[in-house]
């Protein structure tokens, strides 16, 4: 999908309610490379291949590629990569697909906060899909497009000029993963938001109003929420969700539970200055990586993901997304796989 011209994206206010979301700092933890001076980026190439896994009765991924065919203004976005990794059926990653680039759209203010326009679009998209349908049937019908136990994860990447300079956003719910090349050294972008993780377990478990009764629990050799789902954070999921979420407000702005799991949409964001340094953006579901623990079989690890690579660079990105996903098959991957690569140098 390499040379779709992007949407212009509005400069509509972003109306943000406080939110202690996570931010990446310049320094990424586990890089032990200075990174060099930001320099503007022009893409050199970019590819995806998407493939159903064969514990799967339907490819569930979704992913959306646009990058611009000519120079953009500054603060307004050059590349848009994102996957969705659907679970309990597609409808939700699908109509993440076709939905949350407006919602992007909606908040964004350029190279002014935009972390907290993202975020903000990640809310207000999510509280889009939990939203009751119209008429008498959707009063009593359930929440959630594709059904209430319908969900997906998602990652995003932005490429946008600020000040002559490339700047990447990155933004992920639950546990599709965006990885950033530098130096030969990979940066993970991206934060696995699962209940193995004892952070998102803590956020979880902090307002439950009993706690003899854990809205966590080891079920199936993994930790669920409410037994059922590997994930913290989703888009959909409405038989997990609160009041709050329904609403579109921000986990973090009140102090108290006010029904629901604790599952959120509420993204991890990191903001990047690209480098000289920095050759792949690589953005994936789940299924590309080692996840044995979730049941999602063997795959790759994120240096495996650096090395096939640059052991490949010649290749077009179409065709390194393609060995990636056959390579994570081989490693015993049985989730869906979609890869996103982009060539930055």
């Amino acid at each position: 999908m390499a040379g779709v011209c992007l949407r212009a994206f509005s400069a509509a206010p972003c109306v943000y309610r406080p939110s202690r979301h996570a931010v990446c700092a310049q320094a990424v933890e586990g890089s032990t490379k200075t990174a060099g001076a930001p320099v503007a980026v022009k893409l050199k190439g970019s590819g995806v291949h998407t493939r159903q896994g064969t514990s799967r009765k339907q490819n569930e991924d979704r992913f959306q590629l646009e990058v611009a065919d000519e120079a953009m203004d500054e603060g307004v976005p050059e590349v848009y990569a994102a996957v969705f990794d659907g679970h309990g059926g597609y409808g939700t990653a699908e109509w993440l697909t076709n939905n949350l680039l407006k919602y992007v759209e909606q908040y964004w203010q350029g190279s002014n906060a935009p972390e907290k326009a993202i975020s903000e679009a990640f809310i207000q998209a999510d509280a889009a899909i939990l939203s009751p349908k119209g008429g008498f049937l959707g009063m009593v019908g359930e929440r959630g497009i594709g059904g209430s136990k319908c969900g997906s994860t998602a990652a995003v990447a932005i490429i946008y000029k600020n000040k002559g300079k490339s700047q990447l956003l990155t933004a992920n719910s639950g546990d599709a993963r965006i990885m950033l090349v530098r130096g030969g050294q990979v940066l993970q972008l991206s934060e696995d938001h699962v209940p193995d993780n004892e952070t998102e377990r803590n956020r979880i478990e902090k307002y439950n109003p009993n706690p003899r009764m854990p809205l966590v629990r080891y079920v199936g050799g993994t930790w669920r929420v409410g037994g059922l789902l590997a994930l913290s954070r989703a888009f959909g999921d409405a038989y997990l969700k609160g009041s709050d979420q329904f609403e579109g407000v921000s986990f973090y702005a009140s102090d108290s539970y006010a029904s629901g799991f604790g599952v959120i949409a509420e993204p991890f964001t990191c903001l990047t200055d690209l480098t000289a340094d920095d050759t792949w953006l690589i953005v994936c579901s789940d299924g590309l990586l080692e996840n044995e623990e979730r049941g999602g079989g063997g795959g790759l690890s994120n240096e495996d993901v650096v090395s096939i690579c640059n052991k490949l660079a010649s290749k077009s990105c179409d065709d390194i997304a393609a060995e990636l996903s056959a390579q994570a098959v081989a490693k015993g991957s049985t989730d869906d796989v979609t890869t996103l690569v982009l060539k930055l140098k």
